[in-house]
């Protein structure tokens, strides 16, 4: 009878144990989706996925940091003012444009208009300042540039004058 109790709960751990089996071989089919893969060979696929995605990363932070330095030089900075440069005439057709990149450099364009000829100057600009003697309406332009969050910051004088 001894013998009979051993074989019977030997059978019994031998059911629970297959039991649990079939759960783990669902488990490791549903996991593999029936690939034929070893769980070695998932778990290096994994691991080259990974470091592909490190690389990439890394190669990605690279370019940001490139492309960040390259706009430090690009001229996105704009500011337009319009005066009237000459009490005699009627509008304000003469302007200052002012483009720039982010450090200030760039240039400012100022075109005069009169009835007989129009005048157009461009002057180099470095860190907001010009070797060349810049007008008041350059200075407002190279301003207007630098302060505006818009694209193209734009003002005449008449805007000034109510504004001061």
């Amino acid at each position: 009878m001894g013998s009979a109790v051993v074989s019977l709960l030997a059978i019994l751990v031998a059911l629970i144990s297959a039991k649990r089996a079939g759960g783990w071989r669902r488990r490791y089919l549903a996991a593999f989706n029936n690939a034929g893969q070893t769980v070695e060979e998932v778990l290096i696929a994994a691991r080259t996925a990974a470091e592909s995605a490190v690389r990439q990363g890394e190669e990605l932070e690279k370019r940001l940091s490139l492309l960040e330095q390259k706009q430090l030089y690009n001229f996105d900075k704009m500011g337009l003012v319009r005066f009237n440069p000459f009490q005699d005439t009627g509008a304000d057709l003469s302007f200052s444009l002012s483009v720039l990149n982010d450090r200030g450099d760039g240039l400012v364009l100022t075109s005069l208009w009169g009835r007989e000829e129009v005048r157009v100057y461009a002057k180099p600009v470095q860190q907001r300042e010009s070797r060349y003697a810049l007008s008041q309406e350059e200075k407002q332009a190279i301003d207007l540039a630098l302060n505006s969050r818009q694209e193209l910051g734009t003002e005449t004088r008449n805007q000034r004058q109510r504004n001061k």
